[in-house]
């Protein structure tokens, strides 16, 4: 057996024997209650329509809406606002960030 394969079994063994604790996200661990959602789902909403009015170039959007929502969620700590900013469908919308976008 090579040294590879004996550490990638060695890693799947151990996250096994820490109850796959290991291998989850910390967002999939605690659930957002309805009303976590609904601040999220508002914050997104409000910062789109914050972006467009101030006329936000498109490219740098998404970068705009993400740091805005980041803002408006502060004073929720037990929300992962990048996790699910990631994931969210009402980011997907968005303009992807590129390099050339600053």
């Amino acid at each position: 057996m090579s040294r590879f394969t004996r550490t990638v079994f060695a890693c799947v063994v151990a996250a096994g024997l820490a109850g796959g604790s290991v291998m989850t996200p910390a967002s999939a661990a605690t659930p957002l209650t309805p009303a976590e959602k609904t601040a999220l789902k508002q914050a997104i909403s409000s910062c789109k329509a914050e972006a467009k009015g101030k006329k936000v170039p498109w490219l740098q959007r998404r970068k705009y809406v993400k740091n805005c929502v980041i803002e408006a969620l502060k004073d929720k700590p037990n929300i992962d606002v990048a996790a699910l900013l990631k994931n969210h469908p009402d980011m997907k919308d968005l303009p992807a960030e590129s390099a050339d976008a600053m």
